[in-house]
């Protein structure tokens, strides 16, 4: 590789260091001078952020009503043509952090949950249950050692009952800091199928 090219490309990475340190004190700064994270429950109030993906021309970051449907979500981002989708219940309401994936080749819809990332970024918390070592170190307080900690609870116990079993593995302190950006979901039988 010649030297040119070598400049971009440290050039490149220079930037991207340098904005991703920027968002990190920004979020660092928001995050101890509001006190904690921003509840899912606040966007309850409003409206919910629902992510739409599987579509190229039309996935994203939704933001409906209350109560939104399946259809609320398709009638917004434009999706007219699902005529060739199979067993749609379209009356489906949606909640905040659900992300709907449209399959066109096998003319499926399913229904998951966006990445931990986004609901971060959106002030929803993730999901005890599900989030892996990176998903948890996201969250402020929370460095590769405790993300380790607490996967390694969940396998020996299965999975959390509820927030407050992390006092079992960490401080109080850090406990308080963090339990904002967590919640224990449901798990049931088979959340893919959405139809």
């Amino acid at each position: 590789m010649n030297l040119a090219k070598r400049q971009i490309y440290g050039a490149i990475g220079i930037v991207l260091v340098a904005v991703f340190m920027y968002a990190a004190r920004d979020v660092y700064q928001y995050t101890y001078a509001s006190g904690r994270a921003a509840a899912c429950c606040e966007y309850e109030k409003s409206g919910i952020v629902v992510e739409l993906a599987g579509d190229e021309n039309y996935g994203g970051i939704y933001f409906l009503s209350q109560r939104a449907t399946v259809h609320d979500l398709f009638r917004k981002a434009g999706l007219d043509d699902i005529a060739g989708f199979k067993n749609i219940d379209l009356d489906r309401v949606l909640h905040s952090g659900d992300m709907i994936v449209c399959d066109r080749t096998r003319y499926l819809v399913t229904l998951g949950d966006v990445a931990a990332s986004v609901r971060l970024a959106f002030g929803m918390p993730v999901d005890l249950n599900k989030a892996t070592v990176k998903e948890l170190m996201l969250i402020p307080g929370i460095g590769r050692k405790t993300a380790a900690k607490i996967i390694r609870f969940r396998k020996e116990k299965k999975r959390f009952s509820e927030v407050d079993t992390l006092k079992r593995i960490i401080r109080e302190k850090r406990y308080n800091r963090i339990k904002d950006y967590l919640y224990v979901g449901f798990l049931p039988l088979d959340r893919e199928k959405l139809w």
